[in-house]
């Protein structure tokens, strides 16, 4: 039996998020820049928890951002301070604005990544 060969994924890494879900299915085609204003595709786009897992973050969707796997590596599990370019974020969560789809709201997703941002800094 013959099958077609398997075209690469996205990962995430194996966290589970409505954020990654709706990315991978295309249905928030206006976020091109990552949390650190790397650009995104579909191929390099990995999720970015802003409280590391290895010091207590959660994957709840108010510490997770998308960013580049480049970018995520980068930085690993070092505080977020030594990452953060202000600019940038603020590009990033404008993206989000208004958007609303099933189980997701960019306006509530806006201010909880705000306030975790504030919370860590």
């Amino acid at each position: 039996m013959r099958t077609e060969p398997i075209k690469p994924q996205p990962t995430f890494g194996g966290y589970n998020s409505v954020l990654k879900t709706l990315y991978k299915k295309g249905k928030l085609p206006q976020v091109k820049k990552g949390f650190y204003g790397d650009r995104l595709t579909k191929d390099n786009c990995s999720l970015e928890h802003l409280l590391c897992r290895e010091q207590g973050g959660t994957t709840d969707l108010s510490n997770l951002v998308l960013a580049s796997k480049r970018k995520n590596n980068a930085r690993g599990n070092k505080p977020l301070r030594d990452f953060i370019n202000l600019k940038a974020m603020a590009d990033y969560l404008t993206q989000f604005k208004g958007i609303r789809r099933k189980g997701f709201n960019g306006d509530k997703y806006i201010k909880s990544i705000l306030q975790t941002v504030s919370d860590l800094l």
